[in-house]
C-alpha cells in the first residue's frame, strides 16, 4: 500500500483513485510548502467547504503554482499529488516542518486532535524511513540466493505463528492452522528397488542408523515394506485379497515359477488359507521384534506368500522430516503381483534409489526396470546405488558403471527409443556405497569399519544422504517448492482476507452513527440481493459438476474403444514381425524380440490412450471452467479475465502422469513367445486367432484396472476443480457474513469507540501496514 492509499484510508475512511487529469505539483520546495502542504492536508470532507472561499487559501495555491480546488474530487486530487510530493522530496528538515506545522494548526484549533494524531502517525520518520539522526545511510547489497525448502518452511512458520497472534477473528487462525497443518503433513517417499541381494536393506539401516531392516529384525525380507516415522514402533502387516489371490492362482495356471508358488502356499496353510485371504485386505498388527516370522522367505510357516506388504512405524530421526521408505522386494522376484505393487508404490514416490551389486553388474532385469522407472513411471529422480563397494578396486567400480551405461543403451536400442538415451543418463547419478562398513559406523561399531580401511567418509553413505537431502529438501527441490508455493499463496490469501476486514473497519470508524445505520439499512438491502445470486450461482456451478461427473462417466466408453483398438495394434506387430521374419531369414524372430515388440506396445499405447482420455478431460474442464467465470461476470463478481485458478490446463499439468502402467504382462508375454516359437510360416492366421484369443483374455484386468484408476484420478480432480471454482463465491458470502458483524459491533460500541476514535484508527492502521509488509516479505521468499 502506497503512503498516498494509507492518506485517504486512515484519515478520510475511502479508498481513492486518481481520475481526474490533475496538473503535477511543480515548485520550489522550501519550509512555506510545506507548511502549505499541512494545510491542504488537513481539509476533509466534513470541513472542506470552510477552506475552498477563503481569499488566504487561494493565494496558498498560487504559491504552489497549482490551480484552487472548487470540489471535494479536485480537493482529494490535490492531495493525493501533495502526499506524493512528499514522499519523494521527504527530509528529516521536511517533515520537521510538516509536523510543526500540524502542531500549528490544532493549537490553532482548525486542526483537532483526533486528526493531528492521524496525520503525525501517517508522516511519521520511521514510516518514512528518514533517519532522525541524520546518519547517511548505506545500502547493503542483496545477493539472491535461492533457499532451502527447510528454510523456507520455516520462515512460513514464523510467520503464521505471529499472523495468528495478531488475528482478528477466529476464521483466520483456522485458515492459518491449516496452511501449518499442510506444510507439516507433508510426505517425501524414497522408492528402494533392486534384485535380490542388492543390499537394499543393509545400506536402509546405514541409513536410519539402525537394524531395524534386514537380518537383525526382518531377515531376507519377501514383501514391500513402507516405513514411517511413528512415536511408537509397530507394525501392520496387509495379506492378500479374494480377488488379488484370484489372480495369482490364475497366473500359476501360466507361469511356472507362480505354480510352484501357489502350490507351495496351498499345501503349507492348507483350510486356513481363506482365514488370511478375505474379500478386503485382513491385516494383523505385530510385534516389531516378531516381524520377521511373517516377511522373511526363511522363516517356519512360510507366512511371507500371503503377505502383500508391511507398514512399519518407527521413531528414527531420518524418518521426522516427513520422510517415507518404500522398501520393495527383489526385482527377480517370482510372484509378478508384488512387482505390481512395486511399481504401485514406485510411481508415486518423489525419488528413486536402485540398488545393484557390484558383483552382479547391471543385469537385463535391473536394466528394463531404470529404463521403465523413467521413461514410463515418471520418476524424475534416480540414483543407482552401487552396493558392496569395499569388494572391487576403484577402476573396477569404473568398469561396473560404463557397463550399465552401455546396456541402457543397448536396450533402448532394441526398443527403438535410442533417442532417449541422453535424457536417462542425465536423470541417473551413481555411487557406490560399502554398506556394511557403513552400518559399523552407524550402529557403534565404527572401529571395526576403520580397521578395515574405512572412515565414514569412505563408505559412500555421506554422499548418499548429502543427495537425498539436496533432492528432497534443498533448493532445487521440486516438490519442495511446490509445498512453499502453495503454502505461500494460501497465507496471501488469508492475509488479504484479514486486509479487507481490517480496511472496512477503518473506513466504519470514520463515520458518524446516522452514516454507520444507513451503511447497515444499505448492506441490508445489498444482502438480500447478493442471497439470491449465490442461490443462482450455486445452482450454476452444482449444474456443471454434475455435469462432469456425467461427462467422466462417458470416458470409460472411450476408454474401451481405444484399449481394444490397442489390442489389435499389439496383435498386427506381432504378426507383421513374424510375417517379415518367415520372409527374410525362413525363422522366426528371437523371443526376446517378441518380449521387447509385445512390452512397448502395451506400454506406449496405454501412454497414447491415457494421454487422449487427458485431453477429453481437460478440454472439457477447460470449457466448465470457462463457462463459471463467464456466470461470475454476469452476476456481477470481480474475477480477472484470465484467473489462472479456471485455467484447467494449469490446474491438471501435472495429472494423469503416473501410476497407469503397473499390471505384469508376464503372462501374456509368455503366452505370446510360446505360440510365436511353435509357429509356422503356412499357418500365420492361426497364430492371429491365439494371439488375439491371449490379448482379449489377458486385458480383460488391464481394462479394469486402467478405467478404475482413470475414474478415480477424475474424480478426485473434479471434487478439487469445483473446490477452486465455488471458492469466489464463498470468499463473498463469508466477506458479507464478516463485514456485518463489523457494521453490528461499530454501532453497537459507537460511543466508547467515539472518545479513542483516532486511536482506534492508528492502531487498525498499523496492523494493516504491517499485514501489508509481511505480504511483501511473503511475496520476496526465494
Amino acid at each position: 500500500m502506497s503512503l498516498a492509499n494509507d492518506y485517504f484510508l486512515l484519515y478520510h475512511g475511502i479508498t481513492f483513485e486518481q481520475n481526474l487529469d490533475v496538473e503535477p505539483i511543480e515548485t520550489n520546495i522550501d519550509d512555506q510548502t510545506y507548511s502549505i502542504y499541512a494545510l491542504i492536508l488537513s481539509a476533509t470532507r466534513k470541513d472542506y467547504e470552510k477552506y475552498i472561499p477563503l481569499n488566504s487559501f487561494i493565494t496558498l495555491c498560487k504559491q504552489l503554482n497549482i490551480k484552487t480546488p472548487s470540489n471535494i474530487s479536485e480537493l482529494n486530487h490535490l492531495q493525493h499529488n501533495i502526499v506524493e510530493s512528499i514522499k519523494v522530496n521527504k527530509s528529516k528538515k521536511n517533515i520537521d516542518t510538516l509536523h510543526d506545522s500540524f502542531e500549528y494548526l490544532k493549537s490553532n484549533s482548525i486542526l483537532n486532535h483526533e486528526n493531528y494524531d492521524k496525520l503525525v502517525s501517517l508522516f511519521d520518520y520511521q514510516e518514512l524511513n528518514i533517519n532522525e539522526e541524520e546518519i547517511e545511510e548505506i545500502s547493503t547489497p542483496i545477493i539472491e540466493n535461492k533457499s532451502s525448502f527447510k528454510d523456507l518452511k520455516s520462515l512460513l512458520e514464523n510467520i503464521i505463528i505471529e499472523l495468528k497472534t495478531n488475528a482478528s477473528n477466529e476464521e483466520i487462525k483456522n485458515e492459518l492452522n491449516e496452511v501449518d497443518s499442510y506444510l507439516n503433513n507433508q510426505k517425501f517417499s524414497i522408492g528402494i528397488t533392486g534384485v535380490m541381494n542388492a543390499g537394499k536393506s543393509t545400506m536402509l539401516n546405514a541409513l536410519m542408523g539402525k537394524e531395524i531392516l534386514g537380518s537383525a529384525v526382518v531377515p531376507e525380507t519377501a514383501n514391500l515394506t513402507i516405513v514411517k516415522h511413528n512415536e511408537t514402533e509397530k507394525a501392520k502387516v496387509f495379506y492378500w485379497n479374494q480377488a488379488e489371490w484370484d489372480r495369482i492362482e490364475k497366473s500359476a495356471t501360466q507361469l511356472e515359477s507362480m505354480r510352484a508358488y501357489v502350490n507351495e502356499t496351498k499345501e503349507i496353510f492348507g483350510d486356513t488359507l481363506s482365514s488370511y485371504v478375505k474379500k478386503e485386505s485382513r491385516f494383523d498388527e505385530v510385534d516389531i521384534n516378531d516381524l520377521s516370522s511373517y516377511t522373511s522367505a526363511e522363516a517356519e510357516g512360510k507366512k511371507c506368500n500371503l503377505v502383500k506388504y508391511v507398514e512399519l512405524g518407527s521413531n528414527l530421526d531420518f524418518l521426522r522430516d516427513g520422510i517415507e521408505i518404500v522398501d520393495t522386494p527383489g526385482l527377480d522376484d517370482p510372484v509378478i503381483q508384488r512387482e505390481e505393487i512395486t511399481k504401485e508404490y514406485v510411481s508415486a514416490c518423489d525419488m528413486m534409489l536402485h540398488l545393484m551389486n557390484v558383483s552382479q553388474s547391471a543385469t537385463l532385469k535391473d536394466v528394463e526396470f531404470i529404463i521403465d522407472a523413467l521413461l514410463y513411471q515418471n520418476i524424475s529422480k534416480l540414483l543407482v546405488v552401487i552396493t558392496r563397494a569395499d569388494t572391487v578396486s576403484k577402476e573396477q567400480l569404473e568398469e561396473v558403471i560404463e557397463y550399465t551405461k552401455t546396456s541402457i543403451k543397448r536396450q533402448l536400442k532394441a526398443q527403438n527409443k535410442d533417442s532417449q538415451l541422453d535424457y536417462i543418463l542425465k536423470t541417473i547419478k551413481f555411487i557406490p556405497i560399502s554398506g556394511k562398513m557403513a552400518l559399523l559406523h552407524r550402529t557403534g561399531r565404527e572401529q571395526e569399519a576403520l580397521d578395515a580401511g574405512f572412515s565414514i567418509e569412505d563408505t559412500g553413505i555421506l554422499e548418499i544422504e548429502e543427495y537425498l537431502n539436496e533432492t528432497l529438501f534443498g533448493s532445487n527441490s521440486q516438490k519442495g517448492e511446490l509445498i512453499i508455493q502453495s503454502g505461500k499463496s494460501q497465507i496471501l490469501k488469508t492475509i488479504e482476507k484479514e486486509n479487507l476486514s481490517l480496511n472496512y473497519e477503518l473506513q466504519l470508524l470514520s463515520k458518524s452513527k446516522d452514516e454507520l445505520e444507513n451503511e447497515l439499512d444499505m448492506f441490508n438491502k445489498k444482502k438480500a440481493v447478493n442471497g439470491r445470486m449465490f442461490t443462482a450461482m450455486s445452482e450454476d456451478i452444482t449444474y456443471y459438476k454434475n455435469d462432469a461427473n456425467s461427462y467422466i462417466e462417458s470416458l470409460e466408453t472411450f476408454l474401451e474403444s481405444e484399449l481394444i483398438d490397442l489390442q489389435t495394434v499389439i496383435k498386427q506387430r506381432v504378426i507383421s514381425d513374424v510375417r517379415y521374419s518367415f520372409e527374410k531369414t525362413k525363422k522366426r524372430p528371437e523371443n526376446s524380440r517378441i518380449k521387447v515388440i509385445v512390452e512397448t506396445a502395451i506400454k506406449d499405447g496405454i501412454i497414447d490412450v491415457i494421454r487422449d482420455y487427458r485431453y477429453k478431460f481437460i478440454k472439457k474442464s477447460q470449457t466448465i471452467g470457462e463457462q463459471c467465470e463467464q456466470k461470475y461476470h454476469d452476476f456481477g463478481f470481480s474475477i480477472g479475465h484470465k484467473n489462472d485458478n479456471f485455467d484447467a490446463r494449469g490446474f491438471f499439468q501435472d495429472d494423469f502422469k503416473a501410476g497407469f502402467l503397473t499390471s505384469s504382462n508376464e503372462v501374456l508375454i509368455s503366452q505370446i513367445v510360446n505360440a510365436v516359437s511353435v509357429s509356422k510360416a503356412n499357418k500365420l492366421n492361426e497364430l492371429d486367432r491365439e494371439i488375439e484369443g491371449f490379448i482379449k483374455s489377458e486385458f480383460s484386468s488391464i481394462e479394469t484396472d486402467i478405467k478404475a484408476k482413470a475414474k478415480k484420478v477424475s474424480k478426485v480432480l473434479i471434487e478439487s476443480f469445483f473446490e477452486t471454482l465455488n471458492a469466489p463465491l464463498k470468499t463473498v458470502e463469508q466477506k458479507m457474513i464478516n463485514d456485518e458483524k463489523i457494521i453490528q459491533n461499530q454501532i453497537a460500541s459507537f460511543e466508547n469507540n467515539d472518545e479513542n476514535r483516532a486511536a482506534l484508527s492508528i492502531e487498525i492502521h498499523k496492523k494493516i501496514k504491517k499485514l501489508n509488509a509481511t505480504s511483501n516479505n511473503i511475496k520476496g521468499l526465494n
